[in-house]
């Protein structure tokens, strides 16, 4: 034997892009070699017209070709929210949970398309679910995509694995199981190092996955079968209207029953009814339905998901409706504005200006009049809704007109100032009621309140009126003494009132005289304390207390706030 001869290794050597020490050639180490190209999503919005920027999604960067809003009011691409729902990844500015909402956003989609047409562009398509999936990933953290790709690949390894018909015992079946446990192995989810055996020390975990994700489906109410087989298959209008007043006879019985026939098929057949103008004569019942359904507060979001809003908007602007379908059209919308989710999503569906016209008008129903302001106040109290009241042409002035007609209901002139009220928290809504002469015409009803003239109920709506136009306003001070608000503030101080009320009628005066506070500062002339929508106030000032109380009171006036419990 001769003597051994040295071994002679190969060595392939990469330079790394930045100079220092050599990487593997992974994907991150590539991008940093040389500048990535631009992604077609990017290069689109650095073209030579400039994309607005409201026109693009925040996750994939691109022009949206389905946008959809959120609860929170952020607009966002259809596919990349599917996405992000699949990958388990919450977007920023996205509450958790509230992705579920998607609501189509009809008005930026026409601004999109009419944009396209101006520059010369083809409209957008949208993104496929590939690309959506990567647009997210590039979005997501590094740690929390890689993540995501290793829970995605698991579940889809134990769908295969539960779907195949071979039994464990055989080989197939074992090594379709061993692959699908080498995708993802459990240690290295947990960051474990050690690697599992193939065979029969992965097959009862994977069985026990998919028996958690088996769950039996709820047993489907034999009505549902029904009605919706008669609203899709039907001809004659009679049929419909029977099946109608089955359902509607249906949502009185219990709570129970309500819920299982809240469903996503039964509540499009009842959205089919409403839409469609030949069963005009199954319309009132539909809406019956639909107002016994939003009873139950489970039921509340899957109705408005389920796009009932746009239908029941319809029937209050069609003038083909009966007067009894708008009554109930704006009962249910006033159940639905009940929870706090829904109120951003039914004021983008336009269901505010009908709302305003049935409140305003007295050719209608006390009523239908009386459920469209519960449901104005209700959605006012966001504040995405208060400029959609302050900035409807004629809604100010026309809101005042019925808080100081004489002849109107006492509920419905309160109705009317409530909403102001709430129109009044916000500093640019509050300028829009100043110009439309709401600073006279509350400081009017005051008096008459204050004095004897039968109003005395509305007398803490009014100074809660007066109070929220007062702060943060100079133009105000010049106002109130105009329509001699002192006067009627001054009995409210004098009198033997709720405490709330006289401290709110007292802040009131010293803004109008611009005297100092008693800790030595002005009176919050700057707008600082009260912004628009938070609720806040600095110190804890009056004005959020007072809101409340007066909320509280509903009971006591006659207008709950607990929602529409009557069954129809």
């Amino acid at each position: 034997m001769g003597a051994a001869r040295p071994r002679r290794w190969k060595l392939p050597l990469h330079r790394a892009a930045s100079g220092g020490t050599s990487a593997p050639c992974s994907p991150s180490s590539r991008s940093s070699a040389a500048p990535a190209p631009a992604s077609p999503a990017r290069s689109e919005t650095w073209a030579a017209e400039a994309v607005p920027e409201e026109f693009l999604c925040p996750i994939s960067g691109a022009l949206m070709a389905d946008p959809v809003i959120l609860p929170s009011g952020k607009t966002f691409e259809r596919a990349c929210l599917q996405a992000c729902a699949e990958l388990a990844f919450v977007p920023h500015g996205v509450d958790p949970g509230g992705a579920g909402t998607m609501i189509p956003n009809s008005a930026l989609r026409a601004a999109i398309g009419t944009w396209c047409a101006r520059v010369g562009r083809a409209p957008p398509a949208p993104p496929s679910a590939q690309a959506a999936r990567e647009a997210v990933l590039r979005a997501m953290p590094p740690a929390a995509a890689a993540k995501s790709v290793r829970t995605t690949a698991r579940r889809a390894a134990v769908l295969a694995a539960s779907s195949s018909n071979s039994s464990y015992s055989s080989p197939a079946s074992t090594s379709s199981y061993g692959s699908s446990s080498e995708i993802v192995p459990a240690e290295e989810e947990d960051g474990g190092s050690a690697r599992p055996a193939k065979g029969a020390a992965l097959q009862p975990r994977i069985v026990r996955e998919v028996e958690v994700e088996a769950e039996p489906a709820p047993p489907v109410d034999p009505l549902e079968d029904d009605v919706v087989g008669k609203v899709m298959d039907a001809d004659e209008d009679g049929i419909v209207a029977a099946a109608m007043g089955a359902l509607r006879e249906a949502t009185r019985e219990s709570a129970e029953r309500r819920r299982a026939l809240c469903t996503p098929r039964l509540l499009g057949a009842l959205r089919r009814v409403l839409l469609l103008p030949r069963h005009a004569a199954a319309r009132v019942d539909a809406a019956a339905a639909l107002v016994n359904l939003s009873l139950e507060p489970a039921n509340k979001v899957r109705i408005v998901r389920a796009g009932a809003v746009p239908a029941l908007v319809e029937v209050l602007r069609s003038g083909a409706s009966a007067p009894e379908a708008r009554e109930h059209a704006a009962g249910a919308l006033f159940g639905l504005a009940l929870n706090e989710d829904n109120r951003a999503a039914i004021g983008v569906l336009s269901a505010v200006p009908p709302l305003l016209d049935l409140l305003t008008s007295p050719a209608h129903p006390p009523r239908a009049r009386r459920d469209a302001g519960m449901a104005l106040y209700h959605l006012s109290l966001a504040a995405v809704n208060q400029s959609k009241v302050a900035r409807f042409p004629g809604a100010p002035k026309a809101l005042l007109a019925v808080a100081s007609g004489a002849a109107e209901p006492g509920p419905i002139r309160r109705l009317a100032l409530m909403v102001v009220c709430n129109v009044a928290a916000c500093a640019e809504d509050r300028a829009a009621l100043m110009d439309a002469g709401a600073v006279a015409s509350v400081a009017g009803i005051l008096d008459d309140a204050t004095g004897g003239g039968g109003a005395a109920d509305l007398e803490e709506w009014c100074v809660s009126a007066m109070y929220a136009m007062s702060r943060g306003s100079l133009r105000f001070r010049g106002l109130a003494r105009a329509a001699g608000a002192d006067r009627a503030l001054r009995r409210v101080v004098a009198g033997e009132g709720a405490g709330v009320r006289r401290e709110m009628a007292r802040k009131t005066l010293r803004a109008m005289r611009g005297d100092l506070d008693e800790d030595g500062e002005y009176n919050d002339l700057t707008g600082s304390s009260l912004e628009c929508g938070d609720g806040e106030d600095c110190g804890g000032s009056i004005v959020s207390d007072g809101l409340m109380s007066f909320r509280r009171r509903q009971r006591e006036l006659g207008v709950s706030s607990c929602g529409n419990t009557a069954e129809f």
